[in-house]
């Protein structure tokens, strides 16, 4: 008897320790036993005070639920139905089906530092602050590698080399690495689109010269994605050009309004490759790139416009 009695009191205690947790749109975080959740608000009372006041929360302030038992309730900002990361899209024009475009990007263009940024959007601190950030992974769809000597290599290299390199980068600079390094522990896994890349010209890889998106190609690229959620900030990385002659790589860390596809923020690294073998090499430039520059010196420092960069790091 005295057995079962302590089992119980531990079984008790264990209930009372678990709580749920809710996550709000501008980052704040809730300890809290949910009690309810109806069309437009939810109810709950705060964990430390389990036998306090009810409260209320519409669920347009509302990211995510993160109950005791693991799972989760996904809120996209006003919708009267908790969704998962994978929701279907509603926007009226989104496109059913991804489509190259050759034309963009422009070929023959200046050069860059070897390290530096530069920024564009005007929205910032939605990025710094808010949690509803859903990742896309890498982009290697535009990507051209400039370097005279592999002309006529194209469709070796990509067949060759564009997986290794997804999965490198994936593996230093991934979804995991960028969720704890950005303070973003609520970061959701998108569909990733590296995929896309079957569908570019195989032929067209390699550039005798520079090779550069601007913003306007860049919006265009992020209007042609195929995905599936349909509410809070898209986060993809745009590999663009791996420079051989000037030893970097250059990729733009984008993020995007998913229900309008505007790009708020969106910074144009360049990182100095280094390294052994061709993966390795070139992984490195972007690594540098994406968190040597964007994380440490962009991200962590919340520098939301081109005049707080350092001169040093400040791309043309």
């Amino acid at each position: 008897m005295k057995n079962l009695l302590t089992v119980l009191i531990l079984l008790f205690g264990l209930h009372l320790t678990g709580q749920d947790y809710i996550i709000l749109v501008n980052g704040d975080e809730i300890e809290a036993k949910v009690l309810e959740i109806n069309d437009k608000n939810i109810d709950y009372k705060k964990f430390s005070n389990i036998n306090g006041p009810t409260y209320h929360l519409k669920k347009s302030e509302i990211f995510m639920i993160k109950y005791q038992s693991g799972d989760k309730d996904v809120f996209s900002g006003g919708n009267t139905k908790p969704q998962t990361s994978q929701v279907s899209n509603n926007i009226h024009d989104n496109p059913k089906d991804f489509v190259y475009n050759s034309n963009f990007g422009t070929s023959n263009c200046q050069a860059q530092k070897s390290r530096g940024a530069k920024i564009f959007g005007n929205r910032a601190n939605e990025v710094f602050f808010r949690q509803d950030i859903v990742y896309y992974g890498y982009d290697l769809t535009y990507l051209k590698l400039s370097n005279p000597k592999k002309m006529g290599q194209s469709v070796k290299l990509i067949q060759e080399y564009f997986n290794d390199w997804n999965n490198v980068l994936n593996d230093k600079v991934g979804f995991n690495q960028l969720s704890k390094w950005m303070n973003k522990p609520h970061m959701l896994m998108g569909t990733p689109i590296f995929q896309n890349y079957y569908k570019r010209d195989f032929n067209n890889f390699v550039e005798y010269g520079n090779f550069f998106i601007s913003f306007e190609d860049l919006q265009k690229i992020i209007n042609s994605y195929v995905i599936n959620e349909s509410q809070g900030i898209g986060m993809v990385i745009n590999v663009v050009n791996f420079n051989k002659d000037r030893e970097y790589s250059m990729q733009w860390v984008t993020f995007f309004d998913i229900a309008t596809r505007e790009i708020i923020f969106a910074i144009l690294t360049t990182g100095n490759a280094g390294g052994g073998g061709m993966v390795g090499h070139w992984a490195e430039g972007v690594e540098v790139g994406v968190r040597g520059v964007f994380v440490d010196e962009i991200f962590k420092r919340k520098l939301s416009n081109n005049g707080m960069i350092p001169s040093k790091l400040r791309l043309y």
